[in-house]
């Protein structure tokens, strides 16, 4: 499950979400894609008729090359934040 919540104020909350069932079929995705991240961002748009600010981590799905070119393009709606990358210690340090 992917999701994204909308605060504005004076309006209620809204929850935009997405989520994939995976029945372990052969060469059924496990896991939700950039292009499904996209999907989700754009159908935030057009529901929200306005500026999207996601705020997202480091999963390899939100970095791919493809996701950054949809983000670029879309500047006059889209501003993504990412969550600093942070090292956990090694516990046998």
């Amino acid at each position: 499950m992917a999701g994204m919540v909308r605060f504005h104020p004076g309006d209620r909350s809204r929850l935009i979400y997405s989520f994939r069932g995976h029945r372990g079929r052969k060469g059924e995705p496990k896991g939700f894609t950039w292009q499904d991240y996209r999907d989700l961002i754009v159908r935030a748009h057009n529901q929200l008729n306005g500026p999207i600010v996601p705020v997202r981590d480091n999963l390899r799905t939100h970095l791919m090359p493809q996701m950054k070119d949809f983000i670029a393009a879309n500047e006059a709606w889209l501003t993504v934040f990412h969550f600093p990358y942070r090292h956990r210690p090694d516990p046998d340090s």
